[in-house]
């Protein structure tokens, strides 16, 4: 069971760079970048060159190739159709879509997605940002994946590489 995460025009570049430190350790397959093709990813902690990066200028060409891969996609935005992300129990391949920290994920993104989850908030705050909703996600999705984590070996965790993170 594999995941990808779909970045729909991240603004920051020290959200990007998050976001792909995030994915990285959480086991993302890939993480694909929609829109701008030149971008920093500042605060990757050097987790941007093992990490696969893919690029599509519009959603469509993404969910096109990612529906023929037989990814399942599943946008993470509030929506009429969304459910807690807590209460899904995912199976399969599975893209998540991202959106952009202003406008979220656009309409005629989420029309094409299989499912959209959301993540239940308790306290004043509207929402959160983009990195960790991301990390959110992806830990429920781990949650629910046949794989073993990293082994941690004096208060750290050992990276696939044999360095400690």
């Amino acid at each position: 069971m594999k995941s990808v995460v779909i970045l729909q025009n991240i603004e920051k570049n020290t959200n990007l760079g998050q976001l792909i430190r995030t994915c990285n350790a959480l086991g993302v397959a890939e993480v694909c970048v929609l829109g701008r093709k030149k971008y920093a990813s500042f605060g990757n902690q050097r987790t941007h060159s093992s990490t696969a990066i893919r690029h599509f200028f519009d959603y469509p060409s993404a969910y096109a190739f990612y529906k023929k891969q037989g990814y399942r996609l599943v946008a993470v935005e509030i929506s009429p159709r969304s459910e807690s992300v807590n209460r899904v129990q995912f199976g399969d391949d599975t893209a998540f879509v991202m959106g952009n920290e202003g406008q979220g994920v656009p309409q005629a993104a989420l029309a094409l997605c299989d499912a959209h989850v959301h993540i239940p908030q308790y306290g004043a705050g509207a929402s959160l940002n983009v990195n960790v909703a991301c990390g959110i996600v992806l830990n429920a999705f781990m949650a629910s994946a046949p794989r073993t984590p990293n082994p941690i070996v004096q208060h750290k965790f050992i990276a696939a590489s044999g360095e400690a993170e």
